[in-house]
């Protein structure tokens, strides 16, 4: 008969763990320890915090911003997935010293250090330069479709949103009648219609607040695009997995290292960008006191190359 090793779940077992032995020496993770803890300075974060005196211990904004580096890097962008991740992955739970922060924390700390993070990204790219990491002689440009948070549903010209309205009055209406006809009904009958009409109620409203005094969108040959009743920065553009409403997500890299020089979102298709990057990373440059900003971005490129696929030729871009 077949012998098995016997199985049991309830063995207690000590582990001794060294949470700095998990960061091993030339890994992403390892490398974003190091930037943080010794070379930015972390102390513009520290105004936010006010319990000094009263209240609980924060997770320190280090911790934090470690594990939202790591995991943005990795394609993780939800904070309930950051979350599991310092739950479940040692690489995560070494960078956040086993605190395990909740995605409520994670959610708050990145929407509201928005203008703190801005500036590390000039420390770093400062950090990059004492490195030796820039060349300035080969640049690559290169951007990703991202949706946005909303459905492309609430999308639509200023008319077509209107006329949307109007459909969605005409329904609440009618649900309002089927309510006053359902009150005899059992009370689950009755809580259901009541969800129904406060659905209707709600897009209507929605509707109405977005439509007040506002005027249409127009695009760069003064035709009316389509408004978003949600996110209204977005705007629904083709990519390789149909249409959506969302961002133009874009990157500029010195190719020596693939540094990112500059990196924003826009609302406009490729060969609208290529000059409003180029003007970010010349800006980041001269934020970190990079010499001769501008001959490292030669407006005529000269002795230098840009790489890029052919949705940014536009006559525009290449004068």
């Amino acid at each position: 008969m077949a012998k098995f090793k016997p199985l049991n779940e309830k063995q207690l077992v000590m582990l001794p763990i060294s949470l700095q032995d998990q960061l091993i020496l030339e890994t992403l993770e390892h490398t974003i320890n190091e930037l943080v803890e010794k070379h930015l300075d972390l102390s513009i974060f520290e105004a936010r915090y006010n319990n000094d005196e009263t209240g609980a211990a924060a997770i320190h904004p280090k911790s934090l911003l470690k594990v939202i580096l790591l995991a943005y890097a990795r394609g993780m962008i939800s904070s309930r997935q950051i979350e599991r991740a310092c739950q479940e992955n040692i690489i995560f739970i070494a960078l956040s010293c086993g605190y395990a922060p909740d995605h409520s924390t994670i959610a708050s700390f990145t929407s509201s250090m928005q203008s703190e993070i801005q500036t590390l990204f000039s420390n770093i790219l400062l950090v990059c330069e004492e490195l030796g990491l820039l060349e300035g002689t080969h640049f690559s440009l290169d951007g990703v479709k991202l949706s946005a948070n909303v459905s492309k549903e609430w999308s639509g010209t200023i008319e077509e949103l209107k006329h949307k309205r109007d459909k969605l009055q005409e329904k609440l209406q009618r649900v309002i009648a089927e309510h006053a006809q359902a009150d005899k009904q059992p009370e689950v009958v009755v809580a259901r219609q009541k969800k129904r009409e406060r659905h209707f109620q709600l897009q209507v409203e929605r509707l109405n607040e977005f439509l007040k005094d506002r005027e249409p969108k127009r695009g760069s040959d003064g035709k009316e695009i389509q408004s978003n009743a949600v996110d209204n920065e977005s705007v629904k553009m083709p990519s390789s997995h149909g249409v959506v409403q969302g961002y133009n997500a874009q990157a500029l890299v010195d190719s020596k290292h693939q540094v990112i020089l500059a990196a924003e979102a826009f609302a406009s298709q490729d060969h609208e960008n290529l000059k409003p990057m180029l003007e970010g990373a010349k800006k980041n440059l001269q934020a970190i006191g990079k010499d001769k900003a501008e001959e490292y971005f030669r407006s005529n490129f000269e002795e230098k190359q840009l790489t890029a696929d052919s949705n940014y030729h536009s006559t525009d871009s290449l004068t």
